[in-house]
């Protein structure tokens, strides 16, 4: 008897899947577009051509919408950026990160500007996810950059600053892209545009924190 209803269950959780997946994204455009405050479920529904109840069937409330997309973010986020490796010394690691992160603003700019409204409303679940999470993250990668203080491979940092600096430097590139647009007097910005803002980038931090060209 298992074995006959199976198959359904398997059918009726990948429709479930596919259905949550239509919507956290449909509900990452129209929240990027329109503002957190402005944004509502029946939006939501008819850009992803469900009926608003469909919606609400996965997610209760806008509240709960909402939360489910900033943990998609934030989640994605840390999975596509790197630890920092302590052998590997401080010119790769800050090289790779800036990269990633300029990386996620050309790729993931919906996700970048929600994350910021988010933040500017203190929306209690990223302020909580940031505390619970991101601090803890901050502490692994500040003990690695002592490390690497310690063997004379770079100056003595304030880290929780050099942090701030980088997420300011590289998000700026999706959370105000049309004001960098408008800077570089150009329609759409290329991949050529986010290679030369990580270059810059890179240089202006490995001279701030006067990293040794040799590491040892």
């Amino acid at each position: 008897m298992t074995e006959v209803k199976r198959p359904k269950d398997q059918l009726k959780a990948h429709i479930r899947a596919q259905n949550q997946t239509l919507i956290l994204e449909t509900s990452e455009r129209v929240f990027a577009r329109q503002g957190l405050a402005k944004t509502t479920t029946q939006m939501i529904a008819d850009e992803a051509g469900l009926p608003k109840a469909n919606v609400h069937y996965y997610y209760r409330s806008k509240k709960d919408l909402l939360e489910a997309v900033l943990e998609r973010i934030l989640r994605l986020w840390l999975d596509s950026v790197s630890e920092f490796n302590v052998e590997e010394g401080p010119t790769r690691n800050l090289t790779r990160y800036i990269s990633e992160k300029i990386d996620q603003s050309r790729i993931n700019k919906n996700a970048s500007k929600i994350f910021a409204m988010a933040l500017i409303g203190e929306e209690s679940f990223v302020l909580e996810y940031l505390r619970n999470l991101f601090v803890t993250e901050l502490s692994r990668e500040k003990a690695t950059i002592q490390v690497w203080v310690d063997k004379g491979l770079m100056d003595s940092v304030p880290t929780e600053h050099l942090f701030i600096s980088i997420w300011a430097m590289t998000q700026t590139y999706a959370d105000f892209d049309a004001q960098v647009k408008i800077m570089l007097q150009k329609d759409q910005l290329l991949e050529d545009d986010y290679e030369e803002a990580k270059q810059f980038i890179t240089r202006m931090v490995l001279a701030g924190c006067r990293v040794k060209e040799v590491e040892v």
